[in-house]
């Protein structure tokens, strides 16, 4: 019944009702005489209930925004799921925050999917996309002026035709004004414009079909944090959300690393792509990122991988100098060892032989003659020496300087032991030879270390 049949049949009510209609109610007794009354009451109420009622009209209401040199609109983004031929409302919000007036005018583009990974979408103006919607949105104003903190809450009616194909249809209904900017002293008009982006699902044979390529990912990385790029293409026609998790394992197999993979939206025949990071903090090694990624209603799942390395070759290098300077000190201070153990033996190779001399001399006598190894006990040599020669005694003297040099050389190592037993055979000696100098040396030496 149509509102015209039912605004008819209520006013035939009325008119009934106000000639004496209903009389035969009027010679019942009681409350049944009040049944007309009751019946008109009644009709009212059903008929406000049934008839059909205009959307609400648009609202322009003052606050005390702040200032952002900027309007704002809300939200910028809606999702519908309709049926061909079904009509939905939707409300959308703007807020002139420029601080000053301005013209806003409203309306429609098409948008669609790119083949660039790197762009999201593409507006095609007054064109016509392959998944068409600009004609299904109309907002309840086209034009209107608002003043510096003034917000307006509209209406936008969304008609999907009976004739639309299945699947998704992408447009965008902006609102967009011209600001007055003063830049280097000179007033410059700049164009503006913010959009809510209508992303609609018609019932019917939805088509939900995707590829996942290989993960990108640089072979080689210093250090973190390391980027992992996923491009996903949507050969359905529907829009997508792919989301899920990227999982890193070392070279054994283990898994170091678990990073989610926030949902993102690729349109129809088109490629998107999303980045993730891995903060790798200090790893070597090769690894291995592998993407497990769901999209579409059944949550179809798509798995791709890729190996790559991370060497940190500056710490490397550092610790590879510092190995060569290590190396190269224990180098030199072994042949500085060597060197004087040398010069030692030579030493002794002369004391020796002066003291062969010095044994059969006419000065020689059991009271000053002592065999070499009771004075070093290192050099075991028993051959006799007599003290009592000035000459040896100065070799003696010299012995015992280049032991003290070898000791101090242990102790400069860390070598505190080594250094000790040379440091007491030492003093035994210069005690023995009566070089009392030198015993006051070593004790200062030994109470040192």
């Amino acid at each position: 019944m149509s509102g015209n049949s039912r605004k008819k049949i209520f006013c035939s009510i009325l008119h009934r009702q106000s000639h004496g209609g209903f009389s035969s109610f009027q010679k019942v007794p009681g409350n049944v005489a009040a049944l007309p009354a009751c019946f008109f009451i009644a009709a009212a109420i059903l008929l406000v209930l049934i008839l059909p009622h205009p959307a609400r009209g648009y609202t322009v209401e003052k606050h005390s925004e702040q200032e952002i040199g900027q309007y704002v609109l809300s939200p910028t983004k809606y999702e519908l799921d309709m049926d061909p031929g079904e009509k939905a409302n939707r409300e959308l919000i703007v807020s002139n925050r420029t601080g000053q007036t301005v013209t806003l005018e409203f309306g429609t583009e098409d948008f669609e999917g790119s083949q660039n990974p790197s762009e999201a979408t593409v507006f095609l103006g007054g064109e016509a996309g392959a998944y068409s919607a600009k004609d299904w949105i109309k907002p309840e104003v086209n034009s209107i002026v608002l003043q510096q903190g003034e917000t307006l809450t509209m209406n936008v009616a969304i008609t999907v035709p009976k004739s639309a194909e299945p699947g998704g249809h992408y447009a965008s209904l902006f609102a967009s004004t011209t600001i007055e900017s003063q830049q280097d002293g000179s007033a410059v008009n700049i164009t503006s414009r913010l959009g809510c982006l209508f992303l609609i699902r018609v019932s019917g044979a939805i088509v939900e079909e995707g590829s996942l390529s290989t993960p990108e990912i640089s072979g080689f990385s210093e250090s973190g944090p390391v980027q992992i790029g996923l491009v996903f293409t949507n050969s359905g026609n529907i829009h997508l959300k792919p989301s899920g998790r990227i999982l890193i394992t070392n070279f054994l197999g283990q898994t170091v690393a678990e990073i989610p993979v926030k949902e993102w939206v690729v349109l129809p025949d088109a490629s998107r792509r999303t980045t993730v990071e891995w903060d790798t903090g200090y790893q070597l090694g090769r690894y291995t990122a592998k993407a497990e990624i769901n999209y579409g209603s059944g949550d179809v799942e798509v798995i791709m991988s890729r190996s790559f390395w991370v060497v940190p070759w500056k710490i490397l290098l550092a610790v590879a100098a510092g190995v060569v300077l290590i190396v190269a000190v224990v180098t030199m201070t072994v042949r500085r060892r060597r060197s004087r153990q040398q010069e030692m033996e030579e030493e002794l190779e002369m004391l020796r032989n002066r003291a062969a001399d010095g044994a059969g001399g006419p000065t020689a006598t059991k009271v000053d003659s002592v065999p070499l190894n009771d004075l070093f006990p290192s050099m075991q040599d028993s051959r006799l020496i007599n003290l009592a020669d000035p000459e040896i005694q100065l070799l003696v003297g010299e012995l015992i300087g280049h032991q003290l040099d070898l000791a101090r050389s242990f102790i400069v190592q860390g070598e505190i032991d080594e250094a000790h037993l040379l440091l007491t055979e030492a003093r035994s000696a210069a005690q023995r030879a009566g070089l009392y100098s030198l015993v006051g040396i070593i004790d200062d030496l030994m109470r040192g270390h």
